[in-house]
């Protein structure tokens, strides 16, 4: 089911409330709200509790950043997001705005896309935020809620049944209706060899405590999943077994649209990386399509070392980021079409600083930055910009450092033709210990020739 996010639009200009509900009545399943003044935000916003907030800065009486410290002040309101949209594009400005408790700035005139993609990650992250709350208050009421209760025999007969059981099992007679049945019946089919080793155990290890997840069936023939504790303890003289059982179907519930969630979210951060990288390709027509080809090779080759999962995704990102740096050197020295000076190489070599330094304050992306920051340090040390040596070197970074050679000789460049397949095997094989990792470079040759890279 999808989501609808509230979004109070809080703006003095009625021409600029209309373009913003214009531009986002199209866009996503939002509910939008108008403000023309601070005051008018601060009452609406606690009758609302909105998903996001857009906050103009110039208004007249109580400006942007007024509203701003008042909602912050107010523990109802202290969590909603607030983007503030202003023409104010100084430091002083932007200072004043976070001290004031903005969380995003978007400086007019402003990029249709850009606001519409910022509102999508923060309506998206602040969505996944609310779910986790909810689960945490959804367990605390759980721990303080009566769970179902039996007491069963050594032979696996039930002896009690309290009225939460009753209720969970839709039996019509109360614990009548339990009292005497073997335990096993009420088990889903498939899942009888948990509960009968979970009796042995208690039964064999009267310390012990035990709990597991196992599939349970009501009178109805209705399945359901619950989470099972017990432990040993002696009822009216015979060895026999406590049980809590607690339905835990809400519980998978939320857990799936969690994990739905984080899986957006996770896509919508993916989809930034791409427009990212798109934007670097744009800017340098010399290598467009590389971070696209790099990627993909990397990823081949962490697969034919063995990497995996998460692990694997890390590394695909790193590689899609690789360049992210160049972002911050001069047009003129990265398209400088002669060599370039000392000093104009101590800048260039400046760029996996760069990257490190704009990108490790997003924690979603901190595991994938072993390869933008160190894929130009080289195996005997002498790279830059750390001079890391062997394995010091993540390992990321030195499968990445194979590709990226590789792509960057097998292309065209203006000022060189590309370099044959043989004259770079020969060349990675010649600077493997010196440039590489030698077993980099041994397993990345057995891999099947990649595609050649479009000629200029």
């Amino acid at each position: 089911m999808q989501h609808t996010s509230t979004i109070l639009i809080v703006d003095d200009d009625p021409i600029s409330q209309k373009t913003l509900r214009a531009l986002l009545s199209t866009q996503g399943n939002y509910e939008l709200v108008l403000a023309g003044s601070g005051m008018e935000a601060l009452e609406l916003a606690v009758k609302l509790m909105p998903d996001l907030i857009l906050l103009d800065v110039m208004m007249p009486g109580m400006d942007g950043f007024e509203v701003c410290r008042r909602l912050r002040d107010d523990p109802l309101l202290s969590e909603v997001p607030i983007i503030m949209i202003t023409g104010l594009d100084d430091r002083e400005s932007r200072l004043q705005g976070i001290e004031a408790g903005a969380d995003d700035f978007i400086i007019k005139p402003f990029d249709p896309h850009e606001l519409q993609a910022r509102i999508r990650t923060t309506t998206r992250l602040n969505r996944y935020r609310h779910l986790m709350e909810e689960r945490a208050r959804f367990e605390r009421v759980i721990e303080l809620s009566p769970d179902g209760l039996m007491i069963v025999a050594d032979t696996g007969v039930i002896l009690l049944a309290n009225p939460a059981m009753v209720r969970m099992l839709g039996t019509r007679d109360g614990a009548t209706d339990l009292v005497g049945k073997p335990l096993a019946a009420f088990i889903a089919r498939g899942h009888e060899e948990n509960h009968e080793t979970f009796l042995y155990h208690l039964l064999e290890d009267p310390t012990s405590v035990v709990r597991f997840e196992t599939m349970m069936l009501g009178l109805d023939q209705r399945q359901f999943p619950v989470e099972i504790t017990g432990g040993y303890i002696l009822w009216n003289g015979i060895p026999a077994v406590q049980i809590n059982v607690r339905d835990i179907t809400a519980r998978r519930q939320a857990e799936e649209e969690i994990e739905r969630s984080r899986n957006e979210l996770a896509m919508a951060y993916d989809a930034t990386l791409v427009g990212w990288v798109k934007a670097l390709d744009l800017r340098d027509r010399e290598t467009e399509g590389h971070s696209q080809r790099v990627t993909e090779m990397t990823v081949r080759l962490a697969r034919a070392l063995g990497i995996q999962g998460e692990q694997l995704e890390h590394i695909r990102r790193g590689a899609l980021l690789h360049d992210t740096g160049k972002m911050g050197i001069p047009d003129r020295i990265l398209f400088k079409p002669g060599p370039l000076t000392p000093e104009e190489w101590n800048l260039m070599r400046l760029h996996p600083v760069y990257a490190y330094e704009w990108l490790s304050p997003i924690a979603y992306l901190r595991p994938s930055l072993d390869i933008p920051y160190a894929h130009h340090e080289r195996w005997d040390g002498s790279g830059y910009p750390r001079g890391l040596k062997g394995k010091e070197i993540p390992l990321a970074a030195r499968i990445f450092a194979v590709v990226d050679v590789w792509d960057a000789l097998r292309s065209d460049r203006p000022y060189r033709s590309a370099w044959s397949e043989s004259r770079v095997r020969q060349h990675l094989r010649e600077l493997a210990g010196i440039h590489f990792d030698p077993e980099m470079v041994e397993v990345f040759l057995t891999l099947p020739t990649p595609e050649e890279p479009p000629s200029w």
